[in-house]
């Protein structure tokens, strides 16, 4: 992030969640999904980082989740988007969709998303959401979207 407010959010919460998706030369997509939880878990919780609700990629797109893991999992988030990209949605009406019916059931979370055609999404039920991204000419990132439903992409091909 080039913006300090990236690291003020960062040091002030002092906790948080890294995803990442990717599409390399090949066409290939990948997504990982690292995150230290709120803390007070209980033990033998798996979280939604670890499932396909938080974390997940096919052939066609990639999501990658953050936010109230329950939320997540009840939404089937990252794996909701991704079947109705395979399924024919455009990435940024995917999420567009998705998030519009977890609003209508109070969740708080967010996801950044990739297609195989280099397409990227992003949105947010919550007050933050750092995500940021490189096409391969630009670098951008998703700070300065106010509080509330919010859903942005940007289409290297356009």
């Amino acid at each position: 992030f080039q913006k300090s407010m990236a690291g003020v959010v960062a040091e002030e919460t002092g906790r948080g969640t890294i995803g990442v998706v990717v599409l390399d030369q090949q066409g290939h997509l990948a997504v990982g999904t690292s995150t230290g939880g709120k803390g007070f878990e209980r033990i033998g919780r798996v979280s939604d980082s670890a499932t396909p609700a938080g974390n997940y990629a096919n052939s066609l797109a990639a999501v990658s989740c953050t936010g109230i893991g329950e939320d997540i999992l009840d939404e089937a988030l990252a794996a909701r988007i991704v079947v109705r990209v395979t399924d024919g949605l455009p990435l940024a009406a995917a999420f567009e969709k998705s998030f519009q019916e977890a609003v209508t059931r109070q969740r708080d979370f967010g996801a950044i998303g990739l297609d195989h055609q280099g397409a990227i999404a992003w949105g947010k039920t919550c007050d933050v959401l750092l995500a940021a991204y490189w096409d391969g000419t630009t670098i951008g990132d998703t700070l300065e979207l106010p509080a509330g439903l919010q859903v942005g992409s940007r289409n290297p091909l356009s």
